[in-house]
């Protein structure tokens, strides 16, 4: 029997880091974007990366039928995204016609103007019994984008301390750095290990 979430839980459960981040992934020509902001760093040797997204979204047969994703940490001032990627777009809109972005090695869209990003192949998709799926994905590539470097630092705070709407960014003089393009990699055809297969 599942235990009913009480007020004191969700309230501890808020104070676990987490911050705002961009996964989107593309099957043939369509392509899509969803703001999340459960994802963790789950391996290093091969690097991976889990991410927990809530059911029920038009992204989950995508990713589930090209087996790719990318996930972009975001710079928390950047408002432009909420309205493009938010849940007011339209239904059917692509919202990457009117976003900056490029193609990484497995296909799918990665914003540019990211604080990071990292192009991901799905090597598990865990359906679990609650309102979140689990995807983990081994990186085949990643790289800074195009927001500001003082950003990044404000990123990972916004993380550690799970407010990432509320981050401020810190004075800096770095200058930003050039969006970093992926390296061509041969695609992994290794069968997915586990015991419960990409459906």
């Amino acid at each position: 029997m599942n235990p009913v979430p009480t007020p004191e839980m969700l309230q501890a459960l808020a104070s676990v880091p987490a911050g705002q981040f961009l996964i989107t992934t593309a099957l043939g020509d369509a392509r899509d974007g969803r703001i999340v902001e459960r994802v963790q760093q789950c391996g290093t040797n091969p690097p991976m990366l889990l991410v927990a997204m809530e059911k029920g979204h038009t992204l989950s047969p995508l990713i589930r039928d090209s087996r790719t994703f990318a996930v972009s940490l975001l710079d928390p001032s950047e408002r432009l995204l909420q309205r493009v990627f938010g849940p007011d777009r339209r239904i059917g809109d692509d919202p990457f016609l009117t976003y900056p972005h490029q193609v990484g090695v497995l296909g799918a869209p990665i914003v540019t103007r990211a604080v990071a990003w990292f192009d991901c192949e799905v090597v598990r998709h865990l359906d679990m019994e609650t309102n979140f799926e689990l995807y983990v994905g081994i990186v085949h590539g990643a790289g800074l984008g195009t927001a500001p470097v003082q950003r990044l630092g404000a990123a990972l705070q916004a993380t550690r301390a799970g407010e990432s709407r509320a981050a401020r960014p810190r004075p800096s003089t770095d200058r930003a750095p050039a969006a970093e393009q992926p390296v061509d990699r041969p695609r992994s055809t290794a069968p997915i290990r586990s015991g419960t297969r990409v459906r």
